[in-house]
């Protein structure tokens, strides 16, 4: 909570005469409360800040700050006598004026300090500001105790008292204090590292050019970095230890050179800032905007690095030298960096939507986030085919040069429009918003493609000469004809036949010679069906054996599994196990083999084989057969060793499913508990009770919440969390448990998360609880979640 200072009566006449004129607090308050989650348009500045000095102690390990912030502001008019910035949940120890002690007071997350005399138009003055603060919104961390601003728009006020509004800009000069051992990036130029102490070391950094206030960031972390020269300013690339081996840091600093070069020409202005700092992170946070001023984040589940790294570059000039007044004109920004990203690659590149939960409700968020940018990609891409991507290229450098530095889609439409007579006022009408707001840019040509599936049976009649083949549907139907071309294949050439089937059920009947050997259906490429095909075992021996593709010999050799009444199939598949066939394929034949042994007494040798095998598919194909043989202790003591001892978690999962089987209740259960008591790492003690929940048994279900904690990677936490909700319904647990994690994560993916489950358990002392919390998460997605779970 913060201190707040007994005003004089002069400070009290002028807060009532501002709020008289229509004044500060009236209007700052519904703009400040936490409802709103978007920049204000036009913020009233009675103050320019043209520089800011930010000293800054910070303790990774539970996102303590100690700071002090000292601002060079000008009086913007006459009369104003109170210097407002936006200090979010902070406890403000001490403020002055030129060096003067002020009074100060806090107002719905705002700091108001009083001038000694109202202020004349031009007048200068020195503000500084002491204070600390545990942020859980502004501020991320992951489990490699990385911490990194956030770029939401108002995000910056919760780690430094500012007008944190994209019409604000300042020069920056930051002094970051960390323990020893991590390393800072931070908003401009770095001017110094010096060990205050053996525990502590400080790192400077400035930036000559202004910065948006709103772009304002830093990374702490154990980082590897390189560096090099860009004419006369820099470029920073930092890795986290933890991908180091997997980013190829030369190679990256050498296409952000390139790139920044490419951009540069495009946009025919050098680049705005001093440095370009980029930063390499495992997680993104559920973060939707990775660039700030001389900033750009890259995450390692965001897809191709390049990529994201060009985008980034580019949005040093588009998204921060000439920015979005606010997040609702976000497609402003984004259509003009796809222009460049086009421009520069010939082509359009779509962003990975992973590891991020995906409300039913879209933010404000979304509009710079990955699947925005993706339906802007596809939305070029039938711009191109229509020939209208000149309206835009046309306009080109000249929005940056002829606009304003904080602009809105109808100031580039307006520019579209005086240049072609083109009216694109309406970007819904242009984007297409429904198309947007899909979960992944693949999703729904995907469901539409799975939509249609049918099952296909091959049988030759008594003479060999005809082939018939049954239709059956599984998944949808079609009420018209379709065709495809049947492959005939002999032994010697081969014949096409185009055939059609529509409806349920279909039976065509085709004329074939005696020497046949297999038949397959080519699908036409404009028709999105599936087929699961059952042919006679002489064809699929063919194939097995055969077949170019190692696709169609597994899929022959998994089908055989099928023909269970077969006497001689079993030492044909123990003859092909024995030559020397893919793993694929090797898994795919166990698989069958078990389907027709089904646990027959001294079958069981060849699927032990496989266990020792170096392959994770053989292993895998291994332990689902040995699950036909309960009660055999030989059998369950192997399973356990190779399931104790393997590092591959597809692995480790199939061994915790065959125990299921062949393991008493009490055996597995203690089998499970000792794993969780070993694991460090999560993903496999989660997957284990998983499976014992999957069971039926919750008996250690609780060990799960154990992997809530942020020592964990997020895929750790979110696998706990949905077994949690899927299977614990007490709702005093959840209160409980959510009053701890909702306060101290500041994973906004974890307490949305949270959210849901407290809101699968709720009764009144939740919804109580959860009433009185929605009034401190600054989150736009789990606050919205918040009122929509309680009906508010």
């Amino acid at each position: 909570m913060s201190r707040t200072h007994s005003l004089s009566e002069r400070f009290r006449r002028s807060l009532l005469s501002l709020a008289l004129l229509g004044g500060v607090l009236l209007g700052l308050a519904p703009e400040l409360d936490a409802q709103s989650f978007d920049h204000e348009p036009y913020p009233k500045l009675d103050f320019n800040f043209t520089e800011l000095e930010l000293e800054l102690g910070v303790q990774p390990q539970n996102l303590r700050l100690d700071a002090a912030a000292t601002y060079q502001i000008e009086a913007n008019v006459s009369g104003a006598d109170t210097v407002i910035l936006y200090a979010s949940h902070m406890d403000i120890s001490s403020a002055s004026v030129d060096g003067e002690a002020a009074e100060f007071r806090m107002h719905n997350d705002s700091l108001l300090i009083p001038l000694a005399e109202a202020a004349e138009k031009g007048q200068a003055y020195e503000v500084r500001i002491r204070y600390s603060t545990d942020p859980r919104f502004g501020l991320l961390k992951n489990s490699n105790n990385t911490v990194w601003t956030s770029l939401l728009p108002r995000s910056q006020r919760h780690w430094v008292p500012v007008i944190d509004n994209p019409h604000v800009t300042l020069k920056t000069t930051f002094n970051i204090s960390v323990p020893a051992g991590y390393t800072v990036w931070a908003t401009g130029r770095k001017t110094g590292e010096e060990a205050v102490t053996e525990e502590v070391v400080q790192y400077q950094f400035a930036s000559e050019a202004e910065v948006p206030a709103s772009d304002l960031a830093f990374a702490i972390g154990n980082f590897e970095s390189q560096s090099t020269t860009y004419g006369i300013k820099g470029i920073n690339l930092a890795v986290e230890q933890e991908l180091a081996g997997e980013v190829d840091l030369q190679q990256l600093l050498q296409q952000a050179y390139d790139g920044l070069g490419s951009v540069e020409k495009q946009m025919q202005s050098e680049f705005p800032y001093d440095r370009l700092n980029v930063v390499v992170l495992e997680d993104h946070g559920w973060e939707t905007k990775s660039w700030g001023g001389s900033t750009v984040f890259l995450y390692q589940n965001r897809g191709d690095l390049q990529q994201q790294l060009l985008r980034g570059i580019i949005a040093q000039w588009i998204g921060s030298k000439q920015r979005a007044a606010q997040w609702s004109q976000a497609d402003a920004i984004m259509v003009y960096q796809t222009l460049l990203q086009q421009s520069l690659t010939g082509e359009t590149q779509e962003l990975e939507v992973k590891d991020q939960p995906q409300p039913s409700r879209k933010s404000i968020y979304e509009l710079f986030g990955p699947q925005r940018w993706n339906a802007w990609q596809q939305r070029w891409s039938r711009w191109e085919e229509q020939s209208k991507d000149w309206i835009i290229k046309e306009t080109h450098p000249e929005m940056i040069k002829q606009l304003s530095p904080v602009i809105s889609w109808r100031d580039y439409a307006g520019l579209w429009y005086r240049s072609s007579g083109q009216p694109m006022f309406d970007v819904s009408e242009v984007l297409n918003t429904e198309r947007a707001d899909t979960s992944s840019s693949g999703a729904a040509d995907q469901a539409k493609a799975d939509s249609v599936r049918y099952r296909v049976s091959y049988q030759l009649d008594e003479t060999g000469e005809q082939l018939a083949l049954g239709f059956k549907s599984v998944q949808g139907v079609y009420d018209e004809l379709k065709m495809l071309r049947l492959h005939k294949i002999y032994g010697e050439g081969s014949e096409t036949e185009d055939i059609s089937f529509t409806g349920m059920t279909d039976a065509i009947s085709v004329g074939v010679s005696p020497d046949i050997r297999t038949a397959w259906l080519e699908i036409p490429g404009q028709l999105k069906l599936k087929i699961e095909e059952h042919k006679p075992v002489p064809f699929l021996l063919y194939e097995l054996r055969n077949a170019e593709s190692l696709d169609q010999r597994a899929r022959a050799a998994k089908n055989l599994g099928a023909h269970t009444d077969n006497p001689d199939l079993q030492l044909a598949i123990t003859d092909a196990l024995e030559s020397g066939v893919d793993p694929e394929v090797r898994a795919a034949l166990l698989t069958s083999l078990a389907d027709i042994t089904r646990g027959a007494a001294g079958t069981e040798q060849l699927f032990l084989d496989a266990l020792r095998h170096e392959s994770r598919v053989v292993q895998r194909a291994g332990l689902k057969a040995l699950r036909n043989y309960p009660e055999n202790p030989d059998i369950r003591s192997t399973v356990q060793q190779l399931t104790v001892n393997t590092d591959r978690l597809p692995v480790f999962k199939q061994g915790i499913a065959t125990l299921s089987a062949i393991a008493s209740a009490e055996q597995l259960e203690g089998f499970i508990a000792d794993i969780v008591r070993r694991d460090t790492v999560g993903h496999r003690s989660v997957a284990a009770i998983r499976q014992l929940a999957d069971e039926g048994q919750t008996g250690i279900l609780g060990e799960a919440e154990r992997f809530l904690d942020e020592e964990y990677d997020y895929g750790v936490r979110q696998a706990a969390l949905n077994l949690l909700i899927e299977y614990e319904d007490t709702s005093g647990i959840w209160e409980e448990r959510s009053r701890e994690l909702l306060a101290e994560s500041a994973d906004p993916r974890i307490r949305y998360m949270v959210v849901r489950g407290l809101l699968n358990n709720r009764n009144p002392e939740i919804i109580s609880f959860l009433e009185e919390y929605m009034e401190d998460e600054y989150d736009a997605r789990v606050y919205h979640a918040i009122r929509q779970g309680i009906g508010e």
